[in-house]
């Protein structure tokens, strides 16, 4: 017995967060967080003194005094100030609800706040490990809510306590053993109440994986991206009834656990009642043997089942402000994350030379929870304002290598260098400014075309000249100016007005905001995959002099990307196989050869990474 008390009281200390929550919420708000409780204390002494007169004016009426006038006026007196009482009550109940309400505001807005600028400071690693997508669905699901609850709860326990004193005091002057009884009577209820939130929290941990599993086929039914590919395959039915199963298993689940804990709670209701009625046949019958007076009958038939109520909104509120506190540790779970890219104590200044280069070293990588080698003592060399190609076969690397260039990771063995310096030196945004890159998956954003170029160096404040320059240069300023709004045309169409283009006019976008930033170094990894033929003929045929003089690397399967290029790399197995320029490879043979060799001008491999 001793045992298992002390083993709930170590779980009740590892669940609960209380004071790390509370110094939380103090510093989202302190003056409404003191207007808070200043109001709650104001409510609860108000209504002590209103009980405290109303019992004087029942005593007052029931006394057995002649009924003369001053005894009207001492009776008038009381109800006056019992109105008058009454009226700064609701008046004071009224802006305690409403700075609660205000401070749960605020503290849901700064959680959402704090929510995001966690998840904007963590690097790529997180965004390719299922735990971390664990822990931030969690997070979100108990992100706005639960501090929001926290604080309600803290308002209705601390509000009620002050109640509960007051009208303890009250009891007690009639029979000391009344609060204790309906203390004890309401206690298997609440015990009830935190061991249901317990399995309920262990619960949702155990089944995150599988709700997420939901929340993705639900995005394949619901979203635009998947709409067409679902629908040419006749895919909805299927996927909806994946779906309702999960759901229904899942709700099955919580019911059967929701049951169990309702009959539970039944019978200690039915235990606190059958105690709170046996309290009151016990002062009835003192009553009837004078024991009591009228007045203090009057009052305890009007305070002691109120006090019950108050107690089991205490019970509510001390369950609910343990079980929202274990869901705020989901919270605290996310915040106590931190980005795996060591940034310098001592950062020095990214070269502002316009003749840096880019070269990597001797440079393994192997991604986090993985055993192989994605790559493998790779060393190449991006001089300044010249074309460098990447080419290999699926799998061989080459997105893995842009990765470590942007410095989305940080390589395992050897080092990348911009101008003779580690980039680890550098703060990674600084550098990061120095590198733009148009991914294979590029983002397809919903906003104006303007605003799609403008995202690629988003502190300037560059004119519209230069957004349309750089959309001239991608090849987008072609449809752009046809649409009635121009610059200003929403794209997609999750957007009242939006426009919805082709998967190669979305790239001609991406490429747009590459060219529009003003970094030294420009990476196309597949970046003309959806172009059509004549269009990457364009592109690349002035390549060099819509980069200017800036350096470019160019990972592509197309011989029309790499043939211009100064220095090509081959690479397979993670490793850098071969390389030298177009003509040097052909006649090496090997697997440049095998990609290229006898291929039309414009033609694609067997496949991309």
């Amino acid at each position: 017995m001793i045992g298992t008390i002390r083993h709930r009281v170590r779980q009740l200390k590892t669940n609960l967060h209380l004071m790390r929550t509370l110094r939380l919420i103090w510093s989202i708000s302190k003056k409404w967080t003191t207007l808070t409780l200043v109001s709650i204390v104001g409510e609860s002494v108000l209504y002590l003194l209103l009980l405290y007169i109303f019992k004087h004016l029942i005593n007052e009426v029931t006394k057995a005094t002649p009924f003369d006038d001053e005894k009207v006026r001492r009776v008038l007196w009381y109800l006056v100030v019992i109105t008058v009482g009454t009226i700064i009550y609701v008046t004071v109940k009224a802006l305690s609800t409403l700075a609660i309400e205000n401070q749960a505001q605020r503290v849901k807005e700064s959680i959402d706040e704090k929510i995001h600028e966690c998840a904007v400071s963590l690097d790529l690693a997180f965004y390719e490990s299922p735990a971390y997508f664990d822990t931030m669905k969690r997070a979100k699901d108990a992100g706005p809510e639960a501090p929001n609850n926290v604080v309600l709860n803290l308002a209705d326990i601390a509000k009620n306590s002050l109640t509960l004193v007051a009208i303890g005091s009250i009891l007690i002057s009639i029979s000391w053993l009344l609060l204790p009884l309906l203390a004890l009577f309401v206690a298997p209820t609440l015990l009830v109440r935190i061991r249901y939130a317990e399995q309920m929290y262990q619960w949702r941990r155990k089944q995150t994986p599988v709700e997420r599993q939901a929340a993705y086929l639900s995005s394949l039914i619901t979203e635009d991206s998947p709409a067409k590919e679902i629908r040419g395959y006749g895919l909805g039915s299927h996927i909806r009834a994946l779906y309702t199963d999960i759901r229904v298993k899942l709700m099955g689940q919580r019911l059967q656990m929701t049951r169990r804990n309702t009959f539970k709670e039944l019978l200690t209701n039915i235990m606190a009642t059958l105690g709170l009625f046996a309290c009151i046949a016990y002062l009835c019958f003192s009553m009837i043997r004078g024991r009591m007076s009228v007045g203090d009958m009057s009052l305890f038939l009007i305070v002691f089942p109120q006090s019950f109520g108050v107690l089991q909104l205490m019970s509510q509120g001390i369950s609910g402000l343990y079980q929202n506190n274990i869901f705020i540790n989901n919270l605290f779970e996310m915040f106590d994350l931190r980005a795996t890219l060591n940034e310098p104590e001592n950062p020095i200044a990214v070269p502002q030379s316009e003749t840096v280069d880019l070269v990597v070293e001797n440079m393994s990588f192997t991604y986090p929870h993985a055993n192989e080698p994605a790559l493998r003592n790779v060393s190449l060399r991006v001089p300044p304002g010249k074309i460098i190609a990447i080419v290999g076969l699926n799998g061989a690397g080459k997105t893995t290598l842009i990765k470590l260039l942007c410095r989305l990771y940080d390589p395992t063995e050897g080092c990348i260098r911009m101008d003779g310096l580690d980039i680890r030196s550098f703060k990674s945004t600084e550098y990061r400014k120095h590198i733009s890159a148009v991914f294979q998956d590029f983002g397809k954003f919903n906003i104006t075309a303007a605003e799609n170029i403008r995202w690629g160096d988003i502190d300037s404040q560059r004119p519209s000249e230069d957004i349309e320059e750089a959309a001239r240069k991608s090849g987008a300023h072609d449809y752009i100016r046809k649409f009635p709004e121009g610059y200003e045309t929403m794209m997609g169409r999750i957007f009242e007005n939006g426009r919805e283009v082709s998967i190669g006019q979305w790239q001609k976008l991406a490429i747009a905001r590459a060219f529009f930033s003003n970094s030294r170094f420009v990476i196309f990894d597949e970046a003309t995959s959806a172009l059509d033929a004549v269009s990457e003929e364009e592109l690349f045929q002035s390549f060099r002099q819509r980069i200017g003089n800036r350096a470019a690397l160019i990972i592509s399967h197309r011989l029309t990307a790499v043939r211009h290029a100064d220095h090509i790399y081959v690479m397979g197995d993670g490793r850098v196989q071969q390389h030298g320029t177009h003509e040097e490879l052909v006649a090496m043979g090997g697997t440049y050869s095998k990609l290229f060799l006898k291929k039309p001008v414009g033609s694609d491999s067997a496949g991309h990474q």
